[in-house]
This record gives structure tokens, C-alpha cells and sequence, in this order.
């Protein structure tokens, strides 16, 4: 009888292999009559893997439900699987699915990182990635106190629930940070194990913020009291209103964010609330003031933290205006005129702080101080028979005032005759209507003056009259308008009696 090889028979085996959740299942079959009946089956249980935890960090004293992804968490249902964190087994495991389960954190005797394990009966999962970190979850006690929404300050902080180390070394190697009203700041400094001082950030919203110490990324409980951050204004604009009101200023600064916009009281300006305001951001405000007396005035804002400090004002103007009575010489050049209806300012540096200006319709004119009532007003040669004058102070413009243009001589070729007269004088003059000037005066003695060129050649050469005593005398003349002219330097005659 002819017998088959052991090695003929074992390359006659086929296998199936069958992946099953957890496992894999083996087959080996001999097709012959004696394999045929019961198969070979056995498993080779694949291990746990561990991708990913959340969250990363807890406290030392446990109790923190820490969420683990992966998978091969349910290939034995009768042998649940064990989670250690670092070598502290977690009592408290619940198998959610194959690819996650949730094991509360136990008890560990300092701070630090700990490697999460999954393990079960096929193994123990091998990622090298999944820290725990384990972190005081330091409180923060200080006395409340007030601070300026742009930053700087500071505040001693005396910590609660555990130490920042006994040396400034043990301090940087917990990598403390804080928070103060949820802004994040390094700024934090080692002053003993008990004691730090956080420097204070700027702030878009001006009220109370309270502060927390974070260790490595694990944020402590919020104090109960509180940095009262307050407003700070930087700039108002325009610098002058009037004393009506209703004029709109703009208001910028910082921590308006925190401003109310249902708080009538909220912005004030000389202690009165604004008509009306809009928080355009957390740096502008714009407001309508209020109705004001003459003289400068606070403007304020104020919100849950505080108020702001006393900084730029808005001056509240009242109208000028020229005086009537008065009139310009229509060859212009420097004119003293009154100004009515408030004050220019006891000096020279108030009246450029109110930065005063005189405009004769869209001309601006160049405008020096005098004294309180008087400026001295520098205008260009006039052709019209009135000009509208407006006295400006910044942005407050006064009533227009029509203010009559008188025509005057501008020069003469001769200031001097005997008292025969008979010389020849040319004149020119200014002012509207003056080429059909008559009525030419040497003093009290009428003279003859014909008419020669046209504009700026415009030129009337007159023949000195006689006179009967010597002394000065003014040359005038009516223009073609009707209105006499007025005395100027420029005018100036005298008569001698001397040959």
C-alpha cells in the first residue's frame, strides 16, 4: 500500500482567513474526509489604538472625564478593556463603541504629562501621542481696582489652590499665563510661590473684567473681584461748539465697546447728556452736544467700569460779530474793527486757541488780535459797494454783517501847493462807481478833475484850487454810486504860504 508523504498532505491544506471585528479568524481545511468534518479555527486578536484624547488636561486630585477615540475597544465583551494614565489605573471606564470609549482621570500625586493606555486582551495600544497633562488649576484673589482701557497697569495677585514654584526657575517651568476678562496675557511675574503680578492688557470694552492664572494651557477659576477698566478718551473734534448746541463732535479714544447705548447719561459734555449719541466703534463715539454756556467744557464717557478722566474739553463759543457803524476803505490794507457778541480773549494765545478767523464770503482773511473787542483785519483792494463779514471761531460762524465799502483816494502825485494853487495833481482812487467820480475837494475848495485810462489806469488829473490860509487839507471826491469818500493817509493835502 502506497502512503502519501506528511509534506504532500500539508501542501494539500488551503486556508481562509476572515477578518472579524477585533480578531482574525483562521480556517485551515484538508479537503480529504478526514478534515472535512470539524475545521480548525483560532483567533489572533488584533490590539487596541488609541488616536486621540480630549480634553488634554485635568487636575492632579482626577475626576476628569477624558473621551478616547480608536479602536478594538470592544473585541472581548466578557474582558472590558482597562485605561491607565501613566501607571494609575482609571476605575471608572465606559465602553461607548469599538472606536470610543470615556475613562475618568485618576488621582495623580503631582503635575505633569501622563501617557494614556488602552489595554485588552489582545494587547496593549502603543501611541506615544496621547498625553494627559496633569495641571493646577490655580484661583486668583486681589483687591478690586480701577484701570484704563488702554493697558499698562498692573495688579499683585495672590494665588489660590496650589503655588507657582519656591523660585523664579520652578515659576518658568510651570508656564504660568493669565487671563483678564478673557484677553490673554504673558505678562506675569514671579514674586514668591504664594504671589505674581499680572500686567494688565488694553481692553475694546471698558468694564469689569476678572482675572484667571493659567498653567500651561489649563485655565483656573475666575476671581471675584474685579479689574474695573474705564474709558479714556484722546480726541475731540472739532475743538468748539456753539453755545446752542446741536453741533456733532466726534469723540475718540478706547473701551467704548463697553458703553451703553441705552444709558442716556452715558456721554456728557459739561456735565449735561449729550442730545444724542452713536457708538461707532470701540474707539469713536459721535455725539450732539448740548445746549452750553461760553467757556470750555468736559466731555466724559462713561461705562460699567468707570468713567472717563478728565481730558480733552470742547469749547463752547458764542457768535461774534462786527460791529455795526463801521465801514472797510475800498483800497483796502489794514482796517482796526470792533467785534461784539462775546470775547476775542483776554490774550493773544486765547484768541489762537479759539482759532478766530474773519471771511468776507468764501475769502478767508488774515485777522490779528488787538484786545478783547479789537482785531485788526488785513483786506484786498474792493470793488463792490458792501461786503458780507462773518467772524468764525473754529467751527462756529457768526451772523453775516453787511458792512458798506467806502471809495477813497489811493495816491497822489503831489501833496503840496502854494496857496495860488494852479498846479497839476494826477489822483487815483478806488472803490465802486469811482469812474464817473465828481465833486473833487481840496479841502473845502472844489476843483477841476478830468477823467483819463480805464481800471487799474484809471487816473484823474485835477488842478489845484486856491486857498485862502495855509494848512492841511484832504482831497475828496463823490463816486458815481453816490457815496463820498472817506479820509486816508493817501488823501492827504497841505497848502503852504510859502512861494
Amino acid at each position: 500500500m502506497t502512503k502519501t508523504s506528511r509534506a504532500r498532505r500539508a501542501t494539500a491544506f488551503t486556508a481562509a482567513v476572515v477578518a472579524v471585528a477585533g480578531t482574525v479568524t483562521v480556517a485551515i481545511a484538508e479537503p480529504s474526509a478526514a478534515y472535512s468534518a470539524s475545521a480548525m479555527v483560532r483567533a489572533a486578536e488584533v490590539g487596541p489604538v488609541v488616536s486621540s484624547i480630549t480634553p488634554l488636561m485635568g487636575v492632579p486630585a482626577g475626576g476628569t472625564p477624558v473621551t478616547i477615540w480608536g479602536s478594538g475597544f470592544t473585541a472581548d465583551p466578557d474582558n472590558p478593556p482597562r485605561v491607565y494614565f501613566g501607571d494609575q489605573l482609571s476605575t471608572d471606564v465606559r465602553v461607548v463603541s469599538d472606536t470610543k470609549l470615556v475613562a475618568v482621570s485618576p488621582a495623580f500625586t503631582s503635575t505633569g504629562n501622563s501617557l494614556v493606555k488602552v489595554v485588552t486582551a489582545a494587547g496593549t495600544s502603543k501611541n506615544t501621542t496621547s498625553i494627559f497633562g496633569y495641571r493646577l488649576k490655580l484661583g486668583a484673589e486681589f483687591e478690586s481696582l480701577p484701570a484704563k482701557a488702554t493697558g499698562g497697569g498692573e495688579v499683585i495677585v495672590t494665588v489660590t489652590d496650589g503655588t507657582v514654584g519656591a523660585t523664579s526657575s520652578q515659576f518658568a517651568a510651570l508656564k504660568i499665563t493669565a487671563k483678564v476678562g478673557g484677553i490673554a496675557t504673558t505678562k506675569v511675574t514671579w514674586l514668591d510661590q504664594n504671589h505674581v503680578k499680572v500686567g494688565l492688557p488694553a481692553v475694546t470694552k471698558a468694564v469689569p473684567a476678572k482675572v484667571q492664572l493659567v498653567q500651561e494651557g489649563f485655565t483656573g477659576p475666575e476671581s471675584t473681584s474685579v479689574v474695573n477698566y474705564y474709558p479714556v478718551i484722546s480726541t475731540v473734534s472739532p475743538g468748539s461748539v456753539a453755545v446752542a448746541g446741536g453741533d456733532t463732535i466726534k469723540i475718540m479714544g478706547t473701551g467704548f465697546g463697553g458703553v451703553d447705548p441705552t444709558d442716556t447719561s452715558a456721554v456728557t459734555i459739561g456735565g449735561f447728556d449729550a442730545k444724542y449719541f452713536q457708538v461707532v466703534s470701540a474707539v469713536q463715539i459721535d455725539a450732539v452736544v448740548p445746549e452750553g454756556a461760553a467757556g470750555n467744557a468736559a466731555v466724559k464717557v462713561t461705562t460699567p467700569g468707570g468713567s472717563s478722566p478728565e481730558g480733552p474739553k470742547v469749547a463752547y463759543r458764542s457768535a461774534l460779530v462786527i460791529d455795526g457803524g463801521q465801514y472797510l476803505r475800498a483800497g483796502g490794507g489794514v482796517h482796526l474793527l470792533t467785534v461784539g457778541g462775546g470775547t476775542l480773549g483776554a490774550t493773544a494765545a486765547d484768541f489762537a486757541a479759539a482759532a478766530i478767523t474773519v471771511r468776507m464770503g468764501k475769502t478767508k482773511l488774515t485777522a490779528t488780535y488787538v484786545d478783547a473787542t479789537h482785531l485788526k483785519l488785513t483786506l484786498p483792494p474792493l470793488t463792490t459797494e458792501t461786503a458780507d463779514l462773518v467772524v468764525w471761531q473754529d467751527v462756529v460762524a457768526g451772523p453775516a454783517v453787511t458792512v458798506p465799502i467806502a471809495p477813497v483816494v489811493t495816491s497822489l502825485s503831489t501833496v503840496t501847493s502854494t496857496l495860488t494853487g494852479g498846479a497839476t495833481v494826477k489822483v487815483k482812487v478806488a472803490g465802486a462807481g469811482v469812474a464817473t467820480a465828481t465833486n473833487f475837494m481840496f479841502g473845502t475848495n472844489p476843483a477841476i478833475c478830468p477823467v483819463s485810462g480805464t481800471g487799474s489806469g484809471l487816473v484823474f488829473t485835477c488842478t489845484v484850487p486856491a486857498a485862502t490860509e495855509a494848512g492841511p487839507a484832504w482831497v475828496s471826491f463823490t463816486a458815481g454810486t453816490g457815496t463820498a469818500s472817506k479820509f486816508t493817509p493817501a488823501a492827504a493835502f497841505s497848502y503852504t504860504d510859502l512861494d
